[in-house]
């Protein structure tokens, strides 16, 4: 097979490996994985460690994990510096999300696009209405959020949804801007539901202790992404204290096992770890952003670990995709499935340098082939 290769059906989410490598008839084993935006380096030695312990003691799993969660709030009350009522826990962002929908009784939201899939699927689910709002690549996927507020008033919005950085762009708004357009929602009667699953890897410009202050703000985090642990599942939501309980009423017990919640306890506590991430991603995305553009790429400008690219449009994009799995073994993510992009669009995550350089060689490679196949076409 060559330029005749018949696009496969997207992946929904990044890092879905062994489909891929069954599409593909590619093993596994020589996949590097660019589709998912996890820290390269795994997790925090003390992670392993705390639970390599809890292995070797039984009673840690035979017992029910706690439904409350006490201990874990109380690590996240340290890292988060917001109270432990505000806090409420589960196995990933889209369970909390559907829960605090529920419990505020939202009528109709606002949905910026492109955008994380599940929140469409979570408003289908429920069956609540909403308004999509096209974000412009021209504008590298940063809407003027006053604009985007009397967009939402004047369609009877009583929610939005944002995310901070974005995702798939790693477009990201100063604490500043999220402040001043909180407020304007404020005087609006909007909600935001701000997902701030990427902001550890910007820590400065989060609006998480707002909540405290503002009974309209939802934040979401995660602890997957920026701390390795993807497999383990854990989330938390920062929500005001009148409704954080309720909240947490709508959700399953024990969704949070006993091994992820020492895991992700160990982890927030681990802050010579945390410092080390946010400057190594950090020089590696600056390296990584100029090594795509020194190819003739559009890269889009981003502050979490992964980048937003574009195949120039004389190139095919799906078949660029696939040429990358097929030649090289490097998987990135096909945006052609987020809503307004193609297959000309890609994020790529940050690793590290060896494997970035592997990525631009290949990207070279793939590239450099198409041009050849049209000029002798021509």
């Amino acid at each position: 097979m060559d330029e005749g290769l018949t696009t496969r059906v997207l992946p929904a989410h990044g890092g879905q490996l062994s489909a891929i490598a069954a599409a593909f008839s590619v093993p596994i084993d020589r996949l590097l994985d660019f589709s998912a935006s996890i820290y390269p380096d795994g997790p925090s030695p003390r992670v392993i460690e705390a639970l390599s312990d809890a292995l070797r003691r039984p009673e840690q799993l035979r017992r029910y994990p706690d439904l409350e969660s006490i201990a874990l709030r109380a690590n996240l009350e340290t890292y988060a510096a917001v109270p432990a009522d505000n806090i409420v826990l589960a196995n990933g962002i889209v369970p909390l999300m559907l829960a605090s929908l529920r419990a505020m009784q939202v009528r109709k939201c606002l949905l910026p696009v492109p955008a994380f899939g599940e929140y469409r699927r979570i408003f289908e689910r429920d069956s609540i209405e909403f308004h999509t709002y096209p974000l412009d690549p021209n504008a590298n996927f940063r809407p003027d959020l006053e604009l985007m507020i009397e967009y939402c008033v004047a369609r009877s919005c009583d929610s939005v949804v944002l995310n901070n950085p974005h995702n798939p762009s790693g477009a990201t708004f100063a604490a500043t801007e999220m402040r001043s357009i909180l407020a304007l929602a404020a005087r609006r009667n909007i909600r935001i539901l701000l997902d701030e699953a990427f902001i550890d890897f910007v820590p400065q410009e989060s609006i998480s202790s707002h909540v405290l202050q503002m009974d309209n703000l939802f934040v979401f985090r995660s602890v997957t992404k920026f701390f390795a642990m993807a497999g383990l599942r854990v989330a938390y939501l920062i929500a005001p204290q009148s409704l954080a309980p309720t909240i947490a009423s709508l959700l399953d017990p024990w969704s949070v096992s006993t091994l992820a919640s020492l895991a992700a306890g160990a982890a927030v506590q681990d802050f010579s770890c945390i410092s080390n991430t946010i400057q190594r991603n950090s020089t590696e995305r600056e390296w990584l952003s100029r090594a795509l553009a020194g190819i003739g790429l559009t890269v889009f400008p981003g502050r979490a670990n992964f980048l937003l690219i574009r195949i120039p449009h004389e190139q095919q994009g799906d078949n660029a995709w696939e040429r990358l799995i097929l030649d090289h073994g490097v998987v990135v993510r096909n945006c052609g499935n987020f809503e307004g992009l193609d297959g000309s669009f890609m994020r790529v995550a940050v690793r590290g340098r060896e494997d970035n350089q592997r990525l631009i060689r290949a990207l070279t490679s793939v590239m450099n082939r198409r041009i050849q196949t049209m000029r002798m076409n021509s």
